[in-house]
């Protein structure tokens, strides 16, 4: 014959998830806070951020054969940079006129120390007269542009690449999270000085002097500073060249007491450099302009604030599109002179004073004037008649689009998980409190993805959506052990920490398996490490949380479905009944402190004082009543559905009603419910014990000088405010 040991809830150290529900619910709470801010600032990206271990040193030296480059520039240059450490290999390419030396360096090395440690090797070498600097290059997947936007109108290429520089440009660089604006396309104005040699020869005139005269007349330079008294001169020379004209009238030499000038000796025309590039949007050529983004910028928000510079938030777009649509002109500031305020007419009307107050009107003048500048000031409004500026690709939209995609099958997958687990648990409670872990453990992962510097892209969202199916198997086998020892008759409480304690080493056993899986993943070198290392933490993370929630959360949430919400419904019910005492021990003034106070209006005082507190209290008794009254109505209806998928059947004689009624009365909530609309509150026997509680505070009050002379003052001062009040009202009506 077995025998059942008994078990202690002390035994345990769950006890603490059933005795203290509150302050895991805090726990909870607060985790869930933190976990939503961390999704908030979590970055967005399509895919993790990749650095690939590579350097590539780039030299230029034009006119030089390939023979030569690897010769004069490239060996000198893997001698010196070959002695780098961590550095795994290094080779080079040379081209006619160009020199590219690779350099490839271990995984997980700091590439911020290699580049410096590479351009401190550079900046040692002498390179050949005529090469230029090299240039150190990193490759980086996330330095494509975000955005393309295209330039295009009826201006000449010359000015839609000058609006690109000097308008469009400096606005977008000045927006949060840009780092570059790159311009391609369009003609980049130059001048081209065509000498004719018949003319040097004759005037004896060397091409290196022109040379030299050009560079020394093309520059602006700061002379310093001249200050006199109190006031200080910045001095500057500006003599950079705007025109034709002026680069023509250049003095270059002078024989025989004559000045001799360029356009005497050359030809000078408007020309651009060699085209690189050449883009068309809708078959006109046009500007492209590319949009860099910040490393630790979000691609959304910083794609949404560009389109907002460019083509106004939508509600620029509607006022601009009434304003043309009305074809009213925009409004115009006040004229202030004076003192005085005017508005500006039309020059062809007649100045005519406004009604109402002048003062008023240009205030609301200018209010206008300040909204219309608000609400027009983005590019596409302020560029000429005629010039657009189209959105060529978005990466934003693509990017929101895969992580939309992303998140709402990772959504989708929770929601037939929970319709599983009601299929085969049928009780609505349990799938409840089993369904509830995977929204709180997804909510948990977030804050150590933002520890961790993990952005959220569709590989992190992958390790979510993978692990959501994971998420409840630890409650699911904690919530049945617990139901288990309920069917074998422990007590509620009893029930969950023995149903808990059971079960507790073979869950983290099951969920250490799955971090030991998926956690190495992390340590993995090379790209497939750098892509894969994200979802591996997002579902070491998830695992982990759902882990704390089945052991803590599950238990807390099982102790009030099983028998724990009696606990509960009594713990309400002794605090409302602290909370009834404190109440009504103000409804009456102890006899021997009233018979202190001698004036009779502290008397009629104390009776409207214990009038107010009986009508509050009969009121608190009526909806007392409401509310008991509506629970009886409402609570059988709520349950009915539950009551079917039981099939309880009703004894003999009972109708289906009054057995949903006595279910539902019987059941979990039936007393929490009446236990939370204040029980005993129309008991008036508390009224006898409010005035041995007062008795004391009452002797003190009376007993003390000043609150006797503040108790005999309260009723005039009271009064007097009344009339006072009163008084003020008839003057204002």
């Amino acid at each position: 014959m077995s025998r059942r040991v008994a078990f202690r809830i002390d035994d345990s150290h769950y006890a603490l998830v059933v005795r203290r529900p509150v302050a895991i619910l805090m726990v909870t709470l607060a985790v869930c806070v933190f976990g939503f801010v961390s999704y908030r600032r979590l970055a967005l990206t399509l895919m993790p951020d990749m650095s690939y271990p590579t350097l590539t040193v780039r030299t230029m030296y034009p006119g030089t054969a390939p023979e030569d480059m690897e010769n004069v520039v490239a060996r000198p240059l893997e001698q010196q940079l070959g002695v780098i450490p961590k550095l795994v290999s290094i080779s080079s390419v040379s081209k006619a006129g160009q020199s590219d030396v690779i350099l490839e360096f271990q995984w997980k090395t700091d590439m911020d120390l290699a580049a410096q440690e590479v351009r401190e090797k550079i900046d040692r070498l002498r390179l050949p007269d005529g090469a230029q600097r090299p240039l150190l290059l990193h490759f980086d997947p996330s330095l494509d542009p975000i955005l393309r936007l295209g330039l295009a109108g009826p201006q000449s290429l010359y000015e839609l690449r000058y609006l690109a520089e000097h308008d469009v440009k400096r606005r977008l660089e000045s927006l949060p999270g840009v780092a570059a604006i790159q311009i391609k396309g369009g003609l980049e104005e130059q001048f081209l000085v065509a000498l004719e040699e018949s003319k040097l020869a004759a005037l004896k005139l060397d091409l290196n002097q022109i040379a030299t005269r050009l560079q020394q007349g093309n520059v602006n330079l700061s002379g310093g500073r001249l200050s006199e008294g109190q006031t200080e001169y910045l001095i500057r020379t500006l003599n950079e060249f705007r025109s034709i004209e002026e680069i023509g009238q250049l003095i270059i030499g002078r024989q025989n007491n004559v000045d001799l000038r360029l356009r005497d000796v050359a030809t000078i025309t408007r020309f651009h450099e060699d085209r690189q590039v050449i883009t068309r949007v809708n078959g006109q050529e046009s500007v492209e302009i590319e949009v860099f983004k910040e490393a630790d910028a979000n691609v959304l928000v910083v794609a949404e604030a560009v389109r907002h510079a460019l083509l106004g938030t939508p509600e620029q777009q509607e006022y601009v599109a009434n304003l043309r649509r009305q074809a009213t002109p925009p409004p115009t500031a006040p004229i202030l002179s004076r003192g005085k305020t005017k508005e500006r007419a039309p020059p062809t009307a007649k100045r005519r004073p406004a009604p109402g107050d002048l003062v008023a009107a240009a205030r609301l003048q200018a209010q206008r004037v300040l909204d219309h500048r608000r609400l027009t000031d983005f590019l596409a409004y302020q560029l000429p008649a005629g010039t657009a500026v189209q959105v060529l690709s978005d990466q934003s939209i693509f990017i929101k689009n895969s992580i939309d995609e992303v998140r709402s099958n990772a959504i989708l997958g929770g929601l037939i998980a929970v319709v599983v687990l009601y299929l085969f648990l049928r009780n609505v409670t349990q799938t409840l409190i089993v369904g509830l872990c995977i929204p709180i453990s997804i909510l948990a992962t977030f804050a150590p993805m933002h520890l961790a510097g993990i952005t959220l892209n569709i590989i992190s969202l992958g390790g979510l959506a993978l692990g959501v199916g994971n998420l409840v198997d630890n409650a699911i086998v904690v919530l049945e052990s617990v139901f288990r020892c309920r069917e074998e008759g422990d007590p509620p409480l009893v029930a969950v920490v023995r149903g808990t304690s059971e079960v507790a080493m073979p869950v983290v056993a099951s969920t250490l398996t799955t971090v030991a899986v998926f956690f190495p993943i992390v340590f993995v070198e090379g790209v497939a490490g750098q892509v894969f290392g994200d979802l591996a933490l997002a579902v070491v993370f998830s695992q982990i949380a759902s882990l704390i929630a089945a052991l803590y959360l599950i238990p807390m949430l099982a102790s009030a479905a099983a028998g724990g919400a009696q606990n509960l419904a009594g713990m309400v019910a002794a605090g409302a009944a602290v909370r009834d005492c404190g109440f009504l021990r103000f409804a009456t003034i102890p006899e021997r402190g009233v018979a202190r106070l001698a004036h009779p209006l502290h008397l009629l005082g104390v009776v409207l004082w214990r009038g107010v507190l009986g009508l509050t209290v009969a009121l608190a008794a009526i909806v007392k009543g409401l509310l008991v009254a509506a629970f009886g109505v409402l609570w059988p209806l709520l349950w009915l559905l539950e009551i079917a998928l039981r099939r309880r059947r009703p004894p003999a004689g009972s109708g289906w009603w009054q057995q949903a009624c006595a279910w539902a009365g019987a059941d979990r909530l039936g007393p929490l419910a009446g236990a939370l609309v204040w029980p005993g509150l129309i008991s008036y026997a508390a009224l006898d014990h409010l005035g041995g509680a007062l008795e004391k505070v009452a002797r003190w009050l009376v007993g003390r000088p000043r609150w006797r002379i503040v108790l005999r003052l309260a009723p005039a001062v009271v009064a007097g405010v009344f009339q006072i009040g009163r008084f003020a009202v008839e003057v204002v009506l």
